[in-house]
């Protein structure tokens, strides 16, 4: 299929594709080379570009959004109805164009910081797409990069040594990104535009600054001596029409050749009489430092900072998202910040690229499928690995899960040797009646035999014909097994405390202690638990046994959900 036919955009083409729907999207195919809907840079614009080029908390604030922007993925997703979101997929034909789109992740984020730039600065800017060969290559050009010459698109190509266009091929694909006026549709707005005026205040600040240091290099003034004075000179500034002035520019031209050391800053000293000391002085002409106009700058950096599209700490400075490595966000900022361009660019990409693309390979309902976006590499990962290990010793969560929340990975889960190990040491602290049994495979040696009681009477011993198959065991026997086991997964589970005022205090038991609550050995174990166990603070708190069964007091919980537990009581002052 040509090119520009899976575009469905050539110079032959019929008509743009997304012609019913350009009125609503900020994106659309150019609908041909003339002149009349290419736009042409305002001067706000060459107003913005130049504070880019010369501002460099401007600079800063548009690189640190292009860089978060590059680092956002773009996937196909299908749109389903009641869903807030489209759902991404990872397989069929739309999944396969978004992964060709740019040569992936790599092209796909240069595409991404590109446009982030235009639309911070312009407002607007091109995607280009042609056929270099069996490839595509995709760039995105400015307003100024883009023109029409003898009824075809043209790039610039170089502006070394001068500007120079290259003509673009019959089938590119031109699609036009801007950021919609509120006002005007079609007109092009962006952050940059309102905040020109303080970033021409900003540029002015840093101007003056700049003049009051420059001042005080340029010139430190003169020295006015009286004509009376006369100065002793070296002997090879004696010839000189005026030897005292020629030797101190001889003594200055050192200082300054040598400016980090002692002779430069040490002063010259002369010998006069008397009457003229009062006469010689110093008259300076160099700027002042305002120290106000320091505050001046500050507040106009911050005024910047609320004015353009990043998070204010970036510019500011404050907190941990000024580094410039530490780039992940809360979601919060990524919502507000981030997420209304990444739409706008997903936004072009759907109707400039992946539904034209869809309908000429034959797909029935392009509408349904668009270009979304996954921000996971820019979002702050909470901190979950408590509650893990809680559902873990509820056996509610995979051990794979535990692992990943807890920083850990599969490489860390224990082998069957480990695990054994690990088990053999949980009977050991857990279930008295089996550890030395448990103790003995630990160690290598032999399984040791319970030991069995005294009788006053010796046993009968029975021949091996008598003795048969052995019995299996009795239902009171069962009951007491089952009773066991589930008072180790009992002690396993993670309890609670609600600590009252004074002595007050109440067990909570999680749900799986259902029905056993009061044979519960937390139940037992904190029945005469002393005050100093129990924190100063009241809340709520974990409560945990240790191997020998002693109750400890954990980290508070006020925002645990205690609806489904279950309480046995506790104390109310009388209990010590």
């Amino acid at each position: 299929m040509p090119w520009y036919n899976a575009f469905g955009l050539g110079r032959r083409a019929p008509g743009p594709v997304m012609a019913a729907r350009t009125e609503t999207f900020a994106a659309q195919p150019v609908r041909g080379p003339e002149t009349k809907f290419l736009p042409k840079t305002d001067a706000w614009q060459e107003e913005a570009w130049g504070f880019y080029d010369t501002l460099g908390e401007f600079n800063y604030a548009t690189t640190w959004l292009s860089n978060m922007i590059s680092r956002v993925r773009l996937r196909a997703a299908e749109l389903k109805p009641g869903q807030d979101e489209p759902s991404i997929v990872d397989s069929g034909p739309a999944a396969d164009l978004m992964d060709r789109l740019a040569g992936g992740v790599p092209g796909q984020a240069q595409l991404m910081a590109a446009l982030s730039v235009q639309l911070s600065i312009p407002g607007e800017g091109f995607l280009v797409g042609e056929r270099t060969g069996r490839a595509e290559d995709w760039t995105v050009r400015s307003v100024d990069e883009l023109r029409v010459q003898q009824g075809g698109y043209q790039v610039v190509e170089s502006r070394l040594p001068g500007v120079q266009w290259r003509p673009l091929g019959p089938d590119s694909l031109v699609v036009r990104v801007w950021r919609p006026h509120k006002r005007y549709f079609h007109v092009a707005d962006s952050p940059a535009r309102a905040a020109r005026a303080t970033m021409r205040e900003l540029e002015l600040v840093n101007r003056h600054i700049s003049a009051q240091y420059l001042s005080r290099l340029a010139s430190a003034g003169i020295v006015v001596f009286p004509d009376e004075v006369s100065f002793p000179v070296r002997e090879e500034f004696e010839d000189s029409t005026d030897p005292f002035m020629s030797e101190w520019i001889e003594i200055a031209r050192e200082a300054i050749q040598q400016p980090g050391t002692a002779s430069a800053v040490i002063p010259l000293p002369v010998r006069v009489p008397a009457e003229f000391v009062d006469k010689i002085r110093h008259v300076d002409f160099t700027l002042k430092i305002d120290e106000k106009i320091i505050e001046k700058r500050e507040a106009a950096i911050k005024r910047l900072a609320t004015q353009v599209s990043i998070p204010a700490e970036v510019l500011l400075g404050m907190g941990d998202v000024n580094h410039w490595g530490a780039w992940q966000l809360e979601e919060g900022a990524i919502k507000a910040n981030i997420v209304p361009d990444v739409e706008l660019i997903c936004q072009a990409l759907t109707t400039g690229y992946l539904q034209p693309r869809l309908k000429a390979s034959g797909e029935d309902d392009t509408s349904k499928w668009v270009v979304w976006y996954d921000t996971s590499e820019l979002t702050l990962r909470p901190d979950r690995s408590d509650n893990a290990v809680q559902l873990y010793d509820r056996l509610e969560l995979s051990g794979s899960a535990l692992r990943r929340e807890t920083g850990f990975n599969e490489d860390d889960k224990p082998t069957d040797d480990e695990l054994k190990e690990q088990g053999l040491k949980s009977i050991i602290h857990t279930l008295p009646s089996g550890a030395s049994s448990a103790l003995a495979q630990l160690v290598g040696e032999d399984e040791v035999a319970p030991v069995a009681p005294i009788s006053a009477q010796p046993p009968e011993e029975a021949s091996p014909s008598e003795q048969g198959p052995p019995e299996p065991p009795s239902s009171a026997e069962q009951a007491t097994l089952a009773r066991r086991e589930r008072l180790v997964r009992q002690a396993r589970l993670t309890h609670a405390m609600r600590i009252g005022r004074g002595d007050t205090w109440e067990l909570l038991h999680p749900p799986g202690c259902a029905g056993h609550a009061y044979s519960c050995p937390y139940t037992h174990a904190t029945w005469n638990m002393s005050k100093r166990a129990r924190p100063g603070t009241s809340g709520t708190y974990e409560c945990r046994l240790d191997a020998l069964g002693i109750p400890s007091i954990g980290r508070a919980v006020p925002h645990l959900d205690t609806r489904a537990y279950l309480t046995t009581g506790g104390s109310r002052g009388a209990r010590t």
